[in-house]
């Protein structure tokens, strides 16, 4: 990392490795808030400024790109080189991947048939994922069972 960032005219600070180390072993899609505790695990005397500058520094030279969903928290995800989407689910908040390979060659079909020049893309869908419908789910069959008049043998009927 450090020759690398030498040949895009930065120097590796100890704060800046901490911060680099710190995003890239979180994962993807992490925020700011989430990389700057992260990284005052380590050291406390890392500034919230310190974190978000250099997290805008790894999207400048091409390591991580920004991530909004409509939720006004900003993520950033590791740039990789397998084209990817996000579901965002609406009610836990949560970001999951998928595969964009077949998805991509369309696209990429569709612009040269429009001729139009892509520089890159993105696709989010957002959702309800299975946790939240499954916790939902047992929500409401269980309210139904402590509902007055409904017996337990109209609730297995109806599994």
């Amino acid at each position: 990392m450090r020759e690398f960032l030498k040949t895009k005219g930065y120097k590796m600070t100890p704060q800046r490795e901490l911060v680099f180390r710190s995003f890239f072993e979180l994962g993807e899609h992490v925020s700011v808030d989430e990389l700057f505790d992260r990284v005052r695990q380590i050291d406390k005397a890392v500034g919230y400024s310190t974190v978000w500058r250099n997290l805008k520094l790894i999207c400048e030279v091409g390591l991580a790109r920004e991530v909004n969903v409509g939720d006004g928290v900003t993520r950033y995800d590791r740039v990789t080189r397998k084209p990817h989407g996000h579901f965002y689910c609406v009610s836990c908040k949560s970001l999951l991947e998928f595969d964009l390979n077949e998805i991509a060659g369309r696209l990429a079909k569709v612009a040269t048939a429009e001729k139009f020049e892509t520089e890159s893309f993105k696709v989010e869908i957002e959702g309800v994922c299975k946790s939240c419908r499954d916790k939902e789910n047992r929500k409401t069959k269980r309210s139904l069972s402590e509902s007055p008049g409904v017996s337990k043998a109209k609730l297995s009927k109806k599994r």
